[in-house]
């Protein structure tokens, strides 16, 4: 694991988060070791995560202890960035492992082509509730069916944002945002709902690094996702684990 890799991708991914909190009216809060939000979040969004791996897993502990401790109504999750915890005895569950990625080289060649999917950025609310609904159609993402948007037009604002549609002639069929801190770019909620995914991945890879030039890539996948991450040329960097309170 390359731990400075790993803390730069997990302080990108929790000002992601609190990008979409504040958006939401719910901002979370940075400490030191982790980021934490003592309100519901959207779904899909955790309530800590842990953005530096000093030694002091205490320090963690403390604040999940925190929360516990609230009135947080349902389930609710924290984000192991360092795969270190252990957080069965305080009544969570293991609700998936993933493997933070990395890519700071020009995509290579894999020999895929984009399927003729054309990849733009989105620019205007009507664009952006097109792409919410075509992301929340994916099989991943049914906990946001019937709720409010999960990104409020507001965040077209945010400079440091941007929302990537893929379609293949007027369908949106895959999507993507990147949210740009200091020197690297996170990539997250990828979707792809139909046809090649590795393909769809590649073209939307080669877009953001045309987009934002000389900078890394830098999120977190799984399963087949993982796998089509790592043929455009990302290397996984470290293992993350995402816990989930009983009640």
């Amino acid at each position: 694991m390359n731990a400075s890799h790993v803390e730069l991708a997990a302080r990108n991914n929790a000002i992601w988060c609190d990008t979409v909190c504040r958006a939401h009216g719910v901002p979370g809060e940075f400490l030191p070791t982790v980021w934490l939000n003592r309100s519901p979040p959207p779904p899909y969004h955790s309530n800590l995560i842990v953005i530096s791996d000093s030694g002091v897993r205490d320090k963690p502990l403390e604040h999940i202890r925190e929360l516990i401790d609230l009135p947080l109504p349902g389930k609710w999750s924290a984000k192991d960035s360092f795969f270190n915890l252990e957080l069965a005895t305080l009544g969570f569950d293991v609700l998936f492992e993933a493997s933070w990625i990395w890519c700071d080289q020009a995509l290579r060649d894999s020999g895929y082509s984009s399927s003729g999917i054309y990849w733009s950025r989105i620019a205007s609310p009507a664009e952006l509730a097109r792409w919410e609904s075509a992301w929340e159609g994916n099989s991943r993402n049914p906990d946001a069916i019937g709720k409010p948007a999960q990104f409020p037009s507001s965040l077209l604002e945010d400079r440091q944002v941007a929302f990537f549609a893929g379609t293949l002639g007027r369908e949106v069929i895959a999507g993507g945002i990147a949210n740009r801190t200091g020197n690297v770019i996170g990539l997250s909620n990828v979707f792809v709902n139909s046809g090649d995914a590795t393909a769809a991945w590649i073209g939307l890879v080669k877009t953001l690094q045309n987009t934002f030039p000389a900078l890394s890539l830098v999120g977190y996948e799984r399963n087949h996702d993982l796998e089509s991450a790592l043929s455009c040329g990302f290397k996984p960097i470290g293992s993350l684990r995402v816990w989930i309170r009983h009640d």
